[in-house]
């Protein structure tokens, strides 16, 4: 059967009706009472004006008889004038007592008959009382006497009677009265405690039925708001709170969609970070109170990033879906595995015993986890090598707290990852301070970004033939406020690792092209090289920069050119030629640094769009010492000559550099010979003065050696 449930105002309808209707009645009852308490009191003020009557009655009965006394007296003393006073007397005194019995007979009709009948015999006796007397017949006048004192004894006493029977009748009145009182205060006592009571079980029931559905709902409420699964829902009812039960539902379910979304990855189905960093702080907690250990395994995809760019995003996710099953199959039992980011997945291990074996048995884990994943992945008609790099930290010996302990494993995969990859390193103190050093700079410089403490330094190229500064290559330095002047090898590495090289990239190539602009409208033709990062050409977001910078006005080219290192071209993909293609689409010449030193250098020239290469520092530095280095240096030349590439020599310190590689025909050098990196002011100061000396020699050839010999005094 179907349970009827009131809505909420129905309830207070009930409630608020059936309170006026138990206090309605109660004052109904307690007016009743009242009513007769005032039929009481009018009662007993008939009863006092009856008392009063018939003392009125008994008073004028008593001034009949003295005035029959006196009417006998004037008429036994013959005083015709008394006889006549008294008589008027007398009869005055017989109407006064006829009107009190008239009162009485109001309340006592057979009593004030009874005086009715007698009081007419009064007069008759009292004068034929007299008569006798006055005549001698002592007979007759006490025969008349004793009939005169019956007649005024008849009326006294039936006066009495009827005083004793109402004063009778008003004792039981009071009585009857004080009972009835006594009830009534008891009968109003119960009504009032009556009315309370069901007046507050009432507003109970009815509080009650509103309070516990509200109090669910809250509790629900809470629970949502706590994140928490199981949830008391209340019932769905056909009332307000029905409606709020409904919500509740789809606000949990819409709750639980959003908690998927928060702490679950939409590919892999793993939790994410925030799910990982939540668990492993109660781990950690549970862990301090049981004084058991627990480790984190940080896996990172050593080719994801190759994998992604060759085949495609959807070929990535595929690549994800399967290193995650195999993780599944091979991780610990009992195990947490998340996707904390990108290619890289964690896994947590709980209630591990702390002891000497740990580290084996956590290393053989490891290495079931390479050798699982490191299975041969065939995709379509390729075959995919998978392989990881592992770190792992352990509670409480690699941190206190859930961050540190990521942190410690994070910085053991990056040794991993350094020491040659698909192997394993763990966190220990040399790790975990070098990582916590990286992050407290990694701090700085993001702190440095934001208060404007970069700022770049341009090194001059310098043409040796006309003894003219054609270019600069802008190098980022770092004014930072505690330890001053930085050098990029002081900061690079870690911005490298931590991802903010894209920021310092990004910020050195807009301050380069405003000053390549400000240059160009001083007439200065200056192309200034820019170290773009592998990290920029894997983002893509550099294209949409380099489409919204603006060409100096009157000229055709790029004031910009863009240097790639070749150890950072190691894991060049398809994604990345293409940006390399459209870079060089829109205008901007693309360099070669540190040709030389790669396994690879000659594919890259074929492949790679470049216009310019750099012979890296070493083998300029090595020249006057070594056959091989002079030979590497001139088959350079010579191959950059047939390529129709332009070639900057790097790393010039001494005039005997200068001329060797002036007399193997690379007449563009940049080095300390020159000038070290200046910043922008500096730069313009320094170039004026060399072209003013430089250009002096160039009249006479046979002056140029000297005149270039002369050029360091100038720059320091």
């Amino acid at each position: 059967m179907k349970k009827i449930s009131l809505s909420v105002r129905a309830r207070l309808f009930v409630l608020c009706f059936g309170l006026i209707a138990i206090f309605g009645s109660a004052t109904v009852l307690l007016g009743y009472l009242i009513h007769r308490d005032q039929a009481f009191q009018k009662i007993e003020q008939d009863q006092q004006h009856r008392f009063e009557a018939i003392w009125s009655a008994e008073q004028s009965m008593s001034l009949f008889r003295q005035r029959a006394s006196q009417l006998s007296t004037s008429i036994l003393l013959k005083d015709e004038d008394g006889q006549r006073k008294a008589e008027q007397a007398f009869t005055k005194a017989r109407s006064e007592l006829e009107a009190r019995v008239r009162v009485v007979e109001q309340f006592d009709h057979p009593s004030a008959q009874i005086i009715r009948e007698t009081l007419p015999k009064i007069p008759i006796d009292v004068l034929n009382a007299t008569r006798a007397l006055a005549g001698g017949l002592h007979s007759e006048a006490t025969s008349s006497v004793a009939e005169l004192q019956q007649s005024l004894a008849l009326i006294e006493s039936t006066l009495q009677t009827v005083a004793q029977r109402e004063h009778m009748q008003a004792a039981e009145i009071e009585a009857r009265e004080r009972l009835r009182v006594a009830h009534a205060i008891r009968l109003a006592w119960i009504i009032i405690i009556s009315a309370g009571v069901i007046g507050t079980l009432l507003t109970l029931v009815v509080i009650r039925s509103i309070i516990q559905p509200l109090q669910t709902a809250v509790s629900a409420i809470r629970q949502l708001n706590a994140g928490e699964i199981e949830i008391d829902l209340p019932p769905i009812a056909q009332d307000e709170f029905g409606d709020i039960a409904v919500a509740l539902r789809q606000f949990r379910d819409q709750a639980e969609r959003l908690r998927r979304l928060a702490y679950q990855d939409p590919l892999t189905g793993l939790g994410n970070r925030a799910r990982l960093e939540e668990n492993l702080q109660r781990a950690v907690e549970r862990a301090r109170k049981t004084g058991e250990s627990l480790a984190l395994f940080y896996v990172d995809l050593d080719n994801f990033r190759a994998i992604n760019d060759k085949f495609g995003h959807k070929a990535g996710d595929r690549y994800l879906c399967e290193a995650t099953s195999r993780l599944h199959r091979f991780m610990p039992y009992d195990a947490f595995l998340c996707r904390y980011g990108g290619d890289k997945f964690t896994i947590l291990v709980e209630r591990l015993d702390a002891g000497p074996a740990l580290d084996s048995q956590l290393r053989e884990q490891a290495d079931c986890l390479l050798r699982g994943l490191g299975e041969t992945y065939p995709f379509g008609d390729h075959l995919l090598n998978m392989s990881v790099s592992i770190g792992i930290a352990q509670f409480p010996g690699d941190g206190e707290t859930a961050d540190q302990i990521i942190s410690s494993a994070d910085a053991a995969m990056y040794a991993a990852k350094k020491s040659g990859r698909n192997n394993v390193r763990f966190a220990g103190a040399q790790v975990t301070s070098s990582m916590r050093r990286q992050l407290a700079v990694a701090s700085d410089i993001r702190r440095g970004l934001e208060r404007g403490e970069f700022e770049p330094f341009y090194q001059p190229v310098i043409d040796v033939e006309r003894g003219r500064v054609v270019g600069a290559e802008a190098l980022l330095r770092w004014r930072h406020p505690e330890n001053g002047l930085l050098l990029p090898s002081e900061f690079i590495q870690v911005a490298e690792e931590s991802g903010l090289i894209n920021q310092l990239g990004e910020l050195c190539l807009m301050r380069a092209h405003e000053q390549a602009l400000q240059w160009a409208a001083q007439n200065r033709k200056i192309r200034i090289a820019v170290n773009l990062s592998v990290r920029q050409v894997h983002d893509g977001k550099i294209l949409q920069i380099l489409r919204n910078l603006p060409i100096p006005p009157g000229q055709t080219e790029r004031p910009i050119e863009f240097e790639l290192t070749e150890s950072a071209l190691l894991d060049t993909t398809d994604y990345s030629l293409k940006v390399l293609s459209e870079i060089k689409k829109l205008g901007f010449r693309i360099g070669l640094d540190d040709f030389g030193t790669g396994y690879s250098s000659f594919s890259y020239l074929q492949r790679l769009p470049i216009d310019k290469i750099k012979i890296d520092r070493l083998f300029v530095t090595s020249m006057g010492i070594s056959k091989q280095a002079l030979a590497i240096v001139s088959a350079t030349l010579t191959l950059a000559q047939n390529l129709d590439l332009a070639v900057v020599a790097e790393g010039v310190e001494n005039t005997e550099q200068m001329r060797q590689l002036r007399i193997l025909g690379c007449k563009l050098q940049q080095g300390f010979f020159f000038t070290r990196g200046l910043p922008a002011k500096d730069f313009e100061v320094w170039a004026t003065a060399f072209e003013q000396q430089g250009v002096a020699s160039l009249a006479n050839p046979a002056n140029r050696e000297s005149a270039i010999n002369a050029i360091p005094a100038i720059t320091h």
